[in-house]
């Protein structure tokens, strides 16, 4: 085995999460369809010819890491013990009941790397259904296989790996592993349309140290070690990024706050609007209404520096801020602080004002998290981001623009190009903006 790892400056990686499709259950279901490329893999098979039928073991892996997980090094992982204990800090949550998919695409070369093997692009994760007995494949595990396999034909892949994490799969023998087999059989054919090959099915009752991993029929096993210890792991904390214990961590940092602070905060947005629009019909008249736009996208700035500096955003704050997002220039504007030295302090705001706001205000929060998220590469938040923003408004035009990319899987350098649009919206209007770079 050889683990390899240099420390690079970090920057944005690519985590992606395909939050819905037209096909999956709606918001609030609880089915999901998660892209994650927050590192990538290289993966080469043995010499000898693989045997007919499923690759069960997986000889070598390089995981070369992406900016966002701070080297330029790969890391070489000789089994999928190591491979499975890497998966959470590539979520970024420990996965439960999930149908995971890696997507294996041929390497490109380059000085780390001499371009020989696949790389995996792409991590998949849909909630696992397992069919009962004389019962067909649930509808939503369908549809998420073709999905699974748009993805990979538009990410050129060869191959794909399946890793089912679920605790009722504790035997490599027993009913769950038998559905199990029937998930598997059904994707293998979906893949075999597109002319990808399944390279390899493993399967745990928990991502966690010294379970037991398996293949669905049986054929080879081993123990996992312990995640956190993970270099994957290290790299990402040190970055600044936890790993949640589950996605259910996730949507608490976007829990709704206690119904009566609500009520008051929306008790002040009543309050505000009306002195907010004299004032921007003020400023419209003196100067047009850029020069109104500038006033209050100056003060949203300056919010946002008050904030900063560890200050919290009383109820009336809370109101004067939803006020100055609902005007689509500024909040179009503020989109690049998510490319900018702010960007932390930015989205730490974003979010106790997605949580403060009555609906349907906390939609323009919630949105502003989930680009941040999106464009940092944190896909699963930035997919619970947006569902808060459409379940609070269900039209909310930036929301369902940011859906649409993360359903088709768009990786953060597709969508980045609004960040660049409101640093063009503020120059318009005068005012300058952190310039793009690592956040403080």
């Amino acid at each position: 085995m050889s683990l390899v790892m240099s420390s690079t400056p970090q920057g944005c990686g690519a985590n992606i999460l395909c939050r819905h499709c037209s096909q999956l259950p709606p918001p609030g279901s609880g089915s999901a369809l998660w892209l994650s490329t927050v590192a990538s893999f290289i993966h080469r098979f043995a010499d000898s010819a693989p045997e007919a039928g499923f690759r069960w073991a997986l000889p070598w892996i390089v995981l070369g890491m992406t900016a966002s997980t701070s080297s330029s090094q790969p890391l070489h992982l000789s089994d999928i013990g190591e491979l499975l204990a890497a998966v959470p800090a590539m979520l970024g949550f420990h996965p439960t009941r999930s149908f995971l998919v890696l997507s294996l695409s041929p390497a490109q070369r380059s000085p780390n790397n001499d371009g020989r093997g696949d790389a995996i692009g792409a991590i998949m994760r849909h909630d696992l259904l397992l069919p009962r007995a004389e019962e067909p494949i649930p509808a939503p595990m369908s549809a998420a296989f073709e999905r699974f396999c748009t993805v990979c034909v538009r990410e050129g892949a060869r191959a794909v790996l399946v890793v089912l994490v679920d605790d009722r799969l504790d035997h490599p023998r027993n009913h769950a592993s038998g559905s199990a087999v029937r998930l598997v059989e059904e994707f293998a054919d979906e893949l075999a349309l597109s002319g990808i090959e399944l390279a390899g099915v493993h399967a745990t009752p928990e991502i966690a140290r010294g379970r037991m991993w398996f293949t669905p029929e049986g054929e080879v096993n081993g123990t996992i070690p312990d995640p956190e210890s993970s270099v994957v792991a290290a790299t990402r904390v040190f970055g600044g990024s936890p790993i949640r214990r589950s996605r259910n961590e996730l949507e608490a940092l976007l829990a709704p706050s206690p119904p009566e602070r609500r009520r008051r905060v929306g008790q002040c947005i009543d309050d505000v609007i009306d002195a907010r629009d004299l004032a921007y019909e003020h400023a419209a008249r003196a100067g047009g209404t850029d020069r109104a736009d500038r006033m209050e996208l100056e003060s949203l700035l300056g919010r946002l520096a008050t904030f900063g500096d560890g200050a919290g955003l009383e109820d009336r704050e809370c109101a004067e801020v939803a006020v100055l997002l609902a005007n689509p220039t500024v909040r179009d504007s503020v989109l690049a602080l998510a490319a900018g030295a702010q960007a932390r302090a930015a989205e730490r705001m974003w979010v106790d004002l997605a949580r403060a706001l009555p609906d349907p205000e906390r939609a323009d929060a919630a949105a502003l998290v989930a680009f941040s998220a999106y464009v940092r590469g944190d896909g699963p938040f930035a997919g619970v981001a947006l569902g808060v923003a459409l379940e609070s408004n269900p039209r909310h035009r930036l929301s369902d623009l940011l859906d649409q990319a993360l359903q088709a899987g768009l990786r953060p350098e597709a969508i980045r190009g609004l960040a660049d649009t409101g640093y063009e919206i503020a120059a318009r209007l005068g005012v300058v903006l952190p310039p793009p770079g690592p956040p403080e």
